[in-house]
């Protein structure tokens, strides 16, 4: 039995403990250095300061409890279908923007010129905002698209995950970190859906190289459809068509669904820390196997 002990002695709440200390140097950043550097520049010390924090608690722990850091990271998968990954990091993707498209419909019935009195939210910032403006916009590029996806999954795929299916079991562990994820972002039904797929794509991987893959590529994508759209200004705050949120609502909805609905926990899987190998088999897949095997059907590999 793997010592689930290790996981025990990690505390979540010390790192909201943390993270309070982290805003209130925040608010000191912003206030202290209004009349020295630009709120650009402030605003990327502080995505490094964020994601400095997090990680710093995150060694700390894992050398206090000495964490197996091979089990816990874990192998890629063989033979995995890279295609399938594609298509749900996609299908996210495309729950997003119809979540976008929806709420700027509704806020046109309310008010039809709102659109045009929403400030700019672009990726980018531009000369007029800081000199710095190129090099503060691949630093940005590298925090969320880099970093930001390796310490988000540690941390709440990870850690959260573990710890919390020691004390509520495995499913509601994945709905709870899940929701903590998404109050970190601004989209947070989107985000939630996401974080739901990227703990299921982790238990039955047994890595979480996977999560974080998918989430870099999730981060790159949202990225590459930014710079797209900078191409047409005002684009994508004008879109606000019933019709295009139905469509990618509709396909988001049956790609997420149909994912889900092949791939959520049986009652007796456990996260990949926990799990014992069975004839060179994650103790997930060797009981599906056995349940496959009795089915008359042999064929191990991950349904995913």
């Amino acid at each position: 039995m793997v010592n689930e002990a290790v996981f025990e002695h990690i505390k979540v709440r010390y790192l909201f403990l943390w993270l309070i200390l982290f805003f209130i140097l925040a608010v000191f950043l912003y206030a202290g250095t209004t009349n020295l550097v630009t709120e650009a520049e402030v605003n990327v010390v502080v995505s490094f300061l964020f994601y400095g924090i997090i990680s710093l608690w995150i060694i700390r722990n894992f050398h206090r409890v000495k964490v197996n850091s091979e089990k816990f990271f874990g192998h890629l998968p063989h033979n995995y279908n890279w295609f399938y990954l594609f298509i749900i990091i996609f299908g996210v993707i495309i729950l997003s923007l119809g979540l976008g498209e929806l709420s700027r419909y509704i806020l046109s019935t309310i008010d039809p010129n709102i659109l045009n009195e929403l400030p700019s939210t672009s990726f980018f910032y531009n000369q007029s905002e800081t000199p710095l403006a190129p090099i503060l916009n691949y630093i940005e590029f590298i925090v969320a698209v880099i970093i930001a996806p390796i310490v988000e999954e540690i941390l709440f795929r990870g850690v959260m995950l573990h710890r919390f299916t020691i004390k509520w079991g495995i499913k509601w562990a994945i709905l709870t970190s899940s929701i903590i994820f998404a109050l970190f972002h601004a989209d947070i039904i989107g985000a939630f859906i996401f974080a739901v797929v990227m703990c299921i794509l982790y238990i039955k991987t047994a890595s979480i190289l996977m999560p974080i893959l998918a989430h870099i590529t999730n981060n790159l994508l949202a990225y590459g459809f930014e710079i797209l759209t900078s191409f047409s200004p005002g684009s994508t705050v004008a879109s606000h068509s019933l019709e295009v949120a139905i469509f990618l609502l509709t396909v988001s909805i049956i790609i997420i669904l149909y994912f889900l609905y092949r791939n959520w926990p049986q009652r007796y899987w456990r996260p990949p820390y926990f799990q014992e190998v069975y004839d060179g088999i994650p103790e997930n897949f060797y009981y599906d196997s056995l349940k496959i095997y009795k089915k008359g059907i042999v064929n191990i590999t991950p349904d995913l």
